[in-house]
């Protein structure tokens, strides 16, 4: 079990839905500085001082706190299911080191209810990782997320709209895997703040500031990815829509 969660008495018992995520040992500098930014911390499920520049634009990666999407959300029919199969997967997949290697943008169309594709304009901010762990990170994806599509339900709302209906390209990959930004469309990234629609201030405005307040700390320094996350959405109190981090499997050294 997690320890995290057994501190605070065990599992958090709810029926929301989850997602596989990378993310940053709690230990590690790296997650509180990028903690601060986002101005949410999953781990202890509470908000914290956050970042007054990225603030009001940090849309629903608030909610989400730190992490770095492997499979992204479904509702599971049976999570004792999900974690058997993925301690199964894990046995056979090494860990890894990886690097921050840039601040960037990202073309992303899904949560602001209108489509950007055409205009390739960048709608999400977010933290690169270098060329050696995006390499690694696929293949791990490419092994997890088939693995555990027998145990989701439904193709989540996020997911089941127009926007993505009137791509071919993006619906045959919801269809399949319930998402669209997987397979051939999968690149790992840190997501920083998802509020820019590209109708005011640019995601590229903002690279600057990132780059001179905290590139020194987070950009080059190694950081292992020994782990993933189970994430759960929380659906109901004073967090209802956030997320926690409800389990953690460790990959084989």
């Amino acid at each position: 079990m997690n320890s995290i969660l057994a501190g605070m008495g065990g599992r958090l018992m709810n029926n929301g839905r989850i997602g596989i995520y990378g993310s940053i040992p709690k230990n590690y500098r790296e997650n509180e500085i990028i903690t601060r930014i986002l101005g949410y911390d999953p781990f202890s499920v509470q908000e914290v001082p956050q970042d007054k520049i990225i603030a009001p634009f940090s849309g629903r990666a608030h909610k989400f706190g730190i992490h770095f999407t492997i499979c992204d959300l479904f509702t599971p029919t049976d999570y004792d299911g999900v974690i058997q199969k993925l301690r199964e997967c894990l046995r056979h997949i090494h860990q890894i080191e990886y690097t921050f290697s840039s601040f960037q943008g990202y073309v992303r169309g899904d949560y602001q209810g209108k489509s950007i594709y055409e205009e390739k304009t960048a709608t999400v901010l977010g933290l690169e990782l270098d060329d050696a762990g995006i390499s690694s990170l696929q293949k791990i994806h490419k092994v997890l997320l088939p693995a555990i599509q027998t145990f989701r339900s439904t193709i989540e709302p996020e997911f089941d709209k127009p926007l993505f209906k009137s791509r071919p390209d993006l619906w045959r990959l919801i269809a399949a895997y319930g998402a669209p930004y997987v397979m051939e469309n999968y690149r790992p990234h840190l997501t920083l703040a998802s509020g820019f629609d590209g109708s005011n201030r640019s995601v590229e405005e903002f690279i600057p500031y990132l780059n001179a307040a905290y590139g020194q700390e987070l950009l080059n320094s190694k950081i292992p990815f020994d782990r993933v996350y189970i994430f759960q959405e929380i659906t109901d109190g004073k967090y209802e829509g956030f997320f926690q981090v409800k389990d953690e499997l460790k990959l084989a050294e």
